[in-house]
């Protein structure tokens, strides 16, 4: 409204640009009020623009808002806990290898069958069992990634400016990297489990097949004959 006033004097005055008019001494020149006018509109106008200019750079600016961040390094290290149990055979255990054989000697006939058979399956329950209680940790933050994720839903139509698009951008990125360390965390304990428990299958086939041989060799062997013994009585 102010420029549109002072583009409209300009105007007025522009028909006696050449005349000058004198008030107590003072010389006016119309011309020289009109340029002045026109120079100070054009200013105004660059100064809206700027003012815009900087409150577009301000909303760009912008920082989200409470980002929906997590941290899951309490539940990674739960389950890495648990895999590190020495009742299971899991991919934490110390001595993994070592342990994996001695439980599981294929080629071995059974020394004790019932303290051999039961050690191994109570081993291989107990990997279960660990594995189990991860998915159980694991499902005890499912909840709670559902609802970050139905919140940056619900911010992306809502979201302002560049700076805060590339945070929550940002935030999905890392959500998604988390999603991805977890779940691999979880394969590593499935595959840990069914490891356990085809190696138990195989084993007790290949052990009692080695029992069995070992049992038919010492039944196939050639008795070995005695010393006659005489029952002559000497006087």
């Amino acid at each position: 409204m102010k420029t549109a006033l002072l583009i409209t004097l300009a105007l007025l005055a522009a028909p006696s640009a050449h005349a000058q008019f004198g008030f107590g001494g003072i010389v006016l020149d119309p011309s020289n009020l009109a340029r002045n006018v026109l120079h100070y509109a054009r200013r105004l106008e660059q100064i809206a623009m700027q003012k815009q200019q900087l409150q577009q750079q301000l909303v760009a600016m912008r920082k989200l808002p409470n980002p929906p961040w997590r941290d899951i390094r309490q539940t990674v290290a739960r389950l890495d806990g648990l895999m590190a149990d020495g009742r299971a055979l899991a991919y934490r255990l110390q001595n993994l290898e070592q342990q994996f054989q001695a439980t599981f000697p294929v080629g071995r006939a059974f020394q004790d069958w019932p303290s051999e058979r039961r050690a191994q399956a109570e081993r291989t329950v107990a990997t279960m069992g660990t594995v189990l209680a991860g998915a159980r940790a694991q499902a005890q933050i499912f909840n709670d990634g559902l609802g970050r994720i139905t919140d940056m839903k619900a911010r992306v139509a809502a979201v302002q400016g560049q700076e805060a698009a590339l945070e929550l951008q940002n935030t999905a990125t890392v959500f998604t990297a988390e999603e991805l360390m977890l779940l691999r965390q979880a394969l590593m304990a499935q595959s840990s489990m069914q490891a356990v428990y085809y190696a138990n299958r195989v084993n007790t086939e290949a052990q009692q097949a080695a029992t069995i041989d070992d049992r038919l060799k010492a039944l196939s062997a050639p008795a070995r004959r005695s010393q006659p013994v005489s029952l002559r009585v000497t006087p």
